[in-house]
């Protein structure tokens, strides 16, 4: 409650604090960490993720301003979603297809884990998004 009073963020309610602790205290037992630095953990886990939401909200409120590229994690609900049409779904495996090609090993696994829904850090994320959009926007005139 304490970190709800410093970190403000509009969108949410009480409810959203505490599930968000309650998953980071989840992720936390799941790794069997020490019982003794568990508090310790928690609390720097959960600042550390209010930040980011807070981070991101800002972002959001600073994209309407600026156009923004095609990004893969915010459009992964409607490619999901199966409402594509043949049209869609060629181009989106030509795209796939291509940047899988274009990424290192170690980048092809962080992707695969990305679309099987496994969390990835905060730098994890930002590196791969970084290589796709280096490998989609690129300037090379073949």
């Amino acid at each position: 409650m304490k970190l709800m009073k410093q970190i403000r963020i509009r969108t949410w309610k009480i409810e959203d604090y505490l599930q968000e602790g309650m998953i980071i205290l989840h992720l936390l037992l799941e790794e069997q960490s020490d019982g003794q630095k568990l508090h310790t953990k928690f609390k720097v886990k959960y600042h550390q993720r209010l930040i980011d939401e807070l981070r991101r909200s800002y972002a959001k409120k600073r994209s309407h301003d600026h156009f923004i590229g095609l990004d893969v994690y915010e459009c992964s609900d409607w490619i999901n979603s199966g409402d594509t049409s043949p049209d869609n779904e060629v181009v989106f495996n030509h795209l796939l297809a291509e940047v899988y090609e274009g990424l290192s090993a170690h980048y092809q696994d962080l992707l695969l884990r990305q679309m099987r829904g496994e969390e990835l850090t905060r730098m994890e994320r930002y590196r791969l998004r970084e290589k796709i959009k280096a490998i989609l926007f690129s300037e090379d005139e073949e």
